[in-house]
Formats: structure tokens, C-alpha cells, sequence
């Protein structure tokens, strides 16, 4: 947030980090013939209706999701 030259304060630009997004674990529909399938990894990954097994791996919501990718800026490639 800042600041402009009579002082007054603005938000900073862009949506919120929550916008359009649902609650839980983000599960969405299956198909029918998939359901076996579908039961046992959720098994596997989950203990009750929406909290991840103890076991499960998760990564930081902040990581950095694109290091080593090259970027373009003016004529210059970054690597």
C-alpha cells in the first residue's frame, strides 16, 4: 500500500490471493467408471472429509515456480 503526494493511501493493484477459489481440498467431480480409482487415492492422501494425511508432502505456498526458467527483459535473456 502507498502512499500519494496529499498523503492519502492506496491498495496495491491486482486480486486478492483468495479470489475464485473454493474452500477444502479442491476436489471436483469423478466419473462413474473411475469411482474405484477415485476412493482409493483418496484414501490414501486424506483422513476424514478435508484434511491431508500426515504423510503427504506440501510444499510452500510461496515457492518459487519458476526458478531456472529463461526470461526475456528488453534485448537481454536472463538465465
Amino acid at each position: 500500500m502507498g502512499k500519494d503526494q496529499n498523503g492519502a493511501f492506496h491498495p496495491g493493484k491486482g486480486k486478492p490471493s483468495g479470489a475464485n477459489k473454493e474452500e477444502g481440498l479442491g476436489l471436483q467431480a469423478t466419473p462413474p467408471e473411475k469411482m474405484d480409482e477415485y476412493i482409493e487415492i483418496s484414501d490414501k492422501y486424506t483422513t476424514g472429509e478435508d484434511e491431508l494425511a500426515p504423510g503427504v508432502p506440501v510444499r510452500h505456498a510461496n515457492r518459487n515456480t519458476s526458478k531456472g526458467e529463461t526470461t526475456k527483459t528488453g534485448e537481454n535473456f536472463n538465465q
